[in-house]
């Protein structure tokens, strides 16, 4: 049969999996404080690009729910 684990062992265990446990928060926590990397500006001059939506035949849905819809798109 296998022997039990000695109280040292499980101890050093415990120790070891809260010291990783503690440098794993720190490190994501560092990361997220940094803050969002940078982007790069687009040309000065501006830029252009092709938009494409295309919706196909939805089925009607009958609800009895309502909602409100707000779409801002601000220009700089």
């Amino acid at each position: 049969m296998v022997e039990d684990l000695s109280r040292n062992t499980v101890f050093v265990l415990v120790i070891l999996t809260l010291l990783i446990s503690i440098l794993g928060t720190w490190t994501v926590l560092s990361q997220v404080n940094a803050g969002p990397a940078a982007v790069s500006a687009p040309p000065a001059g501006g830029g252009s690009g092709h938009v494409s939506l295309t919706i196909g035949n939805p089925q009607p849905v009958v609800s009895g729910t309502t909602g409100h819809v707000v779409l801002a798109i601000n220009h700089q």
